[in-house]
């Protein structure tokens, strides 16, 4: 025996828009930039802490262990899952672990070029008033904006430049 759909379900259904279907149209690239090395760096600096508690259980040390590894996994968490550029007809979208960070609207955007970072800029997400950093690597895209400076860390910036560029209508 066949199961169909009752003809109201069908109604709703196609009544209703699909929201995700809207912003696949305006999707042109999706990029993901993780540092996993910085993860397992992050988790291996967890052994310290590990070692101390079992050396000596006291209240103070339990505490300050479980202060120190809720914070070094949320670190490693973040950097094993990596910044997420979405690359839209309307600018680029910057999110992490399902968070949304920052939006760049594409009227915004006045240049943007590969440069090198610096180990010593710091890596995750940096920076101080209209400058911000999203970067796990020592490769960027350099975005000026009307707003400040945005740099997009990826270890393959060419791409990040392509995507840009068909944000902006320069490729097809």
């Amino acid at each position: 025996m066949a199961m169909s759909r009752a003809p109201e379900a069908e109604d709703r259904s196609q009544s209703q828009p699909n929201m995700t279907q809207s912003s696949q149209v305006d999707l042109l690239a999706e990029e993901t930039h993780a540092g996993r090395v910085w993860a397992l760096i992050i988790l291996a600096a967890l052994i310290g802490p590990a070692i101390s508690l079992n050396m000596a259980r006291t209240t103070v040390v339990v505490w300050a262990a479980a202060l120190v590894g809720v914070i070094a996994l949320g670190a490693g968490a973040m950097a094993w899952s990596g910044f997420e550029y979405r690359f839209l007809r309307h600018g680029v979208e910057i999110s992490m672990l399902g968070f949304h960070l920052r939006s760049i609207p594409r009227q915004s955007i006045m240049s943007y070029a590969i440069e090198p970072w610096a180990f010593f800029r710091g890596y995750g997400i940096r920076g101080i008033g209209k400058t911000r950093a999203y970067v796990w690597c020592n490769k960027v895209v350099h975005i000026k904006t009307t707003n400040g400076d945005i740099f997009l860390g990826h270890e393959d910036p060419q791409r990040i430049v392509r995507d840009l560029d068909m944000v902006m209508g320069l490729t097809g």
